[in-house]
């Protein structure tokens, strides 16, 4: 009996442990090759008003035998969606009544899927940055999004729209960010949480790394369409009922200055000349606990500069400029004065 017991408190901690946690589809960096088939013609002319589903299917190919997963399609996200400066909207399938239990997708259920802008080479280095971004977040804290790049083929099961194939990438479910952490993610809106609430570390770590890419697109404890909390975070907590030691998980980065897309404009009231330019926008509540984040970003550099260089669906030119941006944010935290001046003094 005690034997039992022993064995069935492992297998307990063996599942609560966030390795254990993690999914098929987000446990390596591989880019999978898919086919996405839906009717593209109707999602994207309708993409501005409906977010409405549409029946598809997904084909994963290089793992033996294709697999087929039918799927609901639909168009998601807000800006990318609604305006005239993309193409193509941002993706969300759904894989209700699909078998994966032994399949790569194992435990997924909907998944976001951010997808070209435009169908264009200078277009597809963006969101390449945008994946690298994810990647370097990935470096600095296990308290963060996954995401999965993919070689995707999009087919128009209408047939009236031409087959073409970009780069895009799966991002990991909150939920799942969140059992890998033993964590939950919190589903409230915006007023609920404030500022007293975040863990104080990772409310820094959050806002440095967001300095260091130039982003000024988000914030921890509200929303821009002022309803579900928060505008590209997401709150993780020890409970769904705790209100304290709350961590905000970033996502979303295409308006980053490390991604430096056409469309990405600065807000008006922070006085930005563009989205190069880095403007802090961390709490003055924790200015005690920069100078710890600060060191734990100088401890991850090399570690950071490693996936830049991996990178090579990048061109070196862009390789080269995002290596360029990093190196400044670096030159910004060796400076003591710089950092009192852009940090500190720039608090919230």
């Amino acid at each position: 009996m005690i034997r039992h017991f022993w064995a069935g408190l492992a297998a307990v901690l063996l599942l609560a442990s966030p390795a254990a946690a993690q999914t098929p589809l987000f446990s390596d960096n591989s880019e999978l090759d898919i086919v996405i088939e839906a009717p593209f013609t109707t999602i994207v002319r309708t993409a501005r008003r409906s977010t409405d589903p549409h029946p598809g299917a997904l084909i994963l190919n290089g793992q033996g035998e294709p697999q087929r997963y039918n799927l609901l399609v639909s168009a998601r996200g807000r800006t990318r969606r609604q305006t005239d400066r993309c193409v193509f909207p941002p993706l969300r399938i759904d894989f209700e009544n699909n078998e994966l239990r032994s399949t790569l997708f194992r435990g997924q259920n909907r998944l976001k899927l951010t997808t070209h802008c435009r169908p264009s080479a200078n277009y597809a280095q963006l969101y390449i940055l945008e994946y690298t971004a994810y990647r370097l977040y990935n470096e600095i804290t296990p308290m963060s999004f996954r995401a999965r790049p993919l070689r995707v083929t999009y087919r128009d099961t209408e047939g009236r729209r031409r087959e073409e194939t970009q780069f895009g990438f799966f991002v990991e479910d909150e939920d799942d960010l969140a059992r890998r952490n033993q964590r939950v993610a919190l589903e409230i809106e915006t007023g609920v949480a404030n500022a007293t609430q975040l863990d104080p570390e990772a409310a820094t770590r959050f806002a440095l790394f967001q300095f260091m890419i130039g982003n000024v697109d988000w914030d921890m404890v509200a929303s821009a369409s002022g309803r579900d909390c928060c505008h590209n975070s997401r709150l993780l907590a020890a409970s769904e009922t705790a209100r304290s030691g709350l961590i905000p998980a970033p996502y979303d980065f295409d308006s980053s200055g490390f991604v430096d897309a056409p469309y990405a404009a600065p807000p008006e009231n922070l006085r930005m000349r563009n989205v190069r330019e880095r403007y802090y926008r961390g709490y003055c509540r924790h200015n005690g606990q920069v100078p710890a984040a600060i060191a734990l970003f100088q401890s991850r550099r090399a570690a950071i500069n490693a996936v830049i260089a991996a990178e090579t669906r990048l061109s070196e030119q862009r390789r080269q400029t995002a290596q360029r941006y990093i190196d400044s944010f670096f030159d910004v935290i060796g400076d003591p004065e710089r950092v009192q001046r852009q940090l500190i003094d720039r608090c919230r």
